[in-house]
């Protein structure tokens, strides 16, 4: 299993428009659910009222995450600066397993 972590500062404001996003039927797992090998994403808050959040995708491995980015590199690109549309920052943390 491969595990790609993004922490994330969401701006108070754009919470709702962050939550819609990662949701179980928001865009970002819908994108992904189109690659068999992927797994999953799951969403933690820090618990400190502080707008900080965890998002966690899990793949196959790092070569099934690495190729589906490759093979839609348009659509992850637009994907992404979505993203960033509702975070202050947003910084990625790679961890194989």
């Amino acid at each position: 299993m491969f595990q790609v972590i993004w922490e994330l500062k969401v701006k108070f404001k754009e919470r709702e428009k962050f939550e819609q996003f990662y949701d179980v039927k928001g865009e970002w797992v819908k994108f992904f659910t189109k690659s068999p090998e992927f797994l999953g994403t799951d969403v933690l808050e820090s618990g400190e009222g502080d707008g900080i959040f965890l998002v966690i995708d899990e793949w196959n491995s790092e070569e099934n995450f690495q190729e589906f980015v490759k093979s839609r590199k348009t659509e992850y690109e637009s994907l992404e600066e979505k993203a960033k549309s509702a975070s202050r920052t947003k910084k990625r943390i790679w961890i194989s397993a």
